[in-house]
């Protein structure tokens, strides 16, 4: 039955969250993200606000940290898992581009327009680009996806198709627990 039990989770739970993650998480891993996600909930509220989510070191150092940070506003631990399931090394390509769409669709309407692309370019790059370097990326980005408006999810799925995303991961050390 593992150290379930301890931690505040029954067997059922975990193996549960387990199935919700699709399998990109083990049941250890399973605890040692309950174990986070406690340490996190300072109020123990049953959910971790932006504030606390910001604390996470190895997040709050990206550039897009505020853009995590929305999605991940008062998360209550199963959609901490949905979430994190992105970033394990056994989540699927989709659930991988499924979350950087809601990252780069930075208005929440369905489409990562010039405007999110924009957004998203200024906060990876800084000032590194000019404004203009950085309209003519989006642009040829746009013109090479034959999207003038922006991309849908299928289209940007269509995009992402030959990109590696291994360098999306995150690691969960399970033997600290």
């Amino acid at each position: 039955m593992g150290q379930a039990m301890s931690f505040g989770l029954t067997q059922y739970d975990v193996e549960d969250l387990v199935r919700y993650s699709k399998d990109c998480f083990t049941q250890r891993e399973i605890e040692a993200l309950y174990q986070r996600f406690r340490s996190l909930d300072r109020g123990h509220k049953g959910y971790i606000s932006a504030e606390e989510f910001m604390n996470i070191p190895e997040l709050s150092i990206n550039p897009l940290a505020h853009r995590l940070e929305r999605i991940f506003e008062s998360v209550n631990f199963k959609d901490f898992v949905l979430l994190l399931s992105a970033f394990s090394t056994r989540a699927a390509v989709e659930d991988k581009v499924h979350l950087i769409f809601a990252v780069y669709d930075s208005d929440g309407d369905g489409i990562v327009s010039a405007d999110d692309m924009e957004l998203m370019l200024r906060q990876l790059a800084g000032s590194t680009l000019s404004d203009g370097e950085l309209r003519t990326l989006v642009s040829r980005a746009l013109q090479q996806a034959s999207a003038e408006k922006g991309l849908t999810r299928e289209q940007f799925s269509k995009a992402m198709r030959n990109t590696d995303l291994g360098a999306m991961c995150v690691s969960i050390d399970a033997s600290m627990f």
